[in-house]
């Protein structure tokens, strides 16, 4: 008899329930902003012990840090406060968009700790020099980041196409199509790391960024849902308009890639056959009413 019942995930080992515990706890903290062990188990279900044996982890890892003692009003001892570490690891993001290349650095708290921006069109310019451009906006953050001691423990990159395994599949308003833009940009990055005079405080012998790529709609979306305002509700389409339009849907919790991941990008969606023509080659996208360009037309304002 043939079995058509989806293979089950492996059942979870200590190891795995482990890491699902500290990431528990060391979302609760950070949620809370400043809170007590005591508080975090009535939040997470978990004993007391455990999360009291898991914060000791996530203080050695240098992923929490504890100030001060908490009193409730209520008889027993108080309890010693916990925060996110605001030093130590964090993040790196990188955003290359049709007119500005971004890159920031964030703590585990989720504050921007490093920022900065350079303005420029990157409309038919090669993407090895808009790639080469954002390495050395990151390669600076770095350095600024080092001066904080923040050390970021991976990088993403967002862009406005369709990205798929590390690929910009197609950017229209880029210009781009089939550049593997992850690859290029970690190369990159790490040359010039080596390249550079070690800060004091940062590693005489850093290791390459491990680098993710996707979509920059996909990327606010996600963060949106974790760090923004929308309390329980798990499942919307976000929307971005900038030169472009970019979307992306996320249905309880999850963002919904469609059968090529590529679901929720709204920008090149035809509603008018027949349209104005597209970067893209179609007629009719949405872009060509709803974008930056057909704004400000209809406005009367020269671009």
């Amino acid at each position: 008899m043939t079995n058509h019942r989806t293979p089950l995930e492996p059942k979870a080992d200590k190891d795995t329930v482990r890491r699902h515990n500290l990431s528990l706890v060391l979302r609760a903290v950070h949620d809370e902003g400043e809170t007590t062990r005591a508080a975090v188990a009535g939040r997470s279900g978990l004993t007391r012990a455990a999360v009291s044996s898991l914060t000791e982890e996530l203080l050695a890892g240098g992923f929490l840090t504890e100030s001060g003692k908490a009193f409730s009003g209520q008889a027993g001892r108080p309890g010693t406060v916990l925060k996110v570490a605001r030093t130590g690891f964090a993040g790196l993001g990188v955003e290359i968009n049709i007119d500005y290349v971004t890159v920031c650095v964030v703590d585990l708290a989720g504050t921007d700790r490093v920022r900065l921006t350079e303005h420029v069109d990157n409309r038919d310019v090669p993407p090895t020099e808009v790639i080469a451009r954002a390495a050395r906006i990151a390669a600076h953050a770095l350095e600024s980041a080092a001066e904080q001691d923040l050390h970021p423990a991976a990088a993403h990159l967002a862009l406005p196409g369709l990205v798929s395994g590390g690929v910009v599949r197609h950017a229209p308003n880029l210009r781009w199509n089939r550049v593997a833009a992850e690859g290029m940009f970690a190369q990159a990055l790490s040359k010039l790391r080596l390249m550079r005079p070690p800060h004091p405080a940062a590693d005489p012998a850093p290791r390459p960024l491990p680098v993710t790529t996707g979509n920059e709609a996909d990327a606010a979306a996600l963060a949106e849902l974790w760090f923004g305002r929308l309390g329980k509700v798990r499942s919307f389409l976000y929307l971005t308009g900038e030169i472009g339009i970019g979307g992306a849907l996320l249905v309880d919790g999850e963002l919904l890639g469609g059968a090529h991941g590529f679901a929720g990008e709204i920008g090149h969606f035809v509603v008018d056959e027949e349209g104005p023509e597209c970067r893209c080659g179609a007629r009719g996208c949405l872009e060509q009413y709803a974008g930056q360009a057909a704004l400000l037309r209809a406005a009367g304002i020269a671009e």
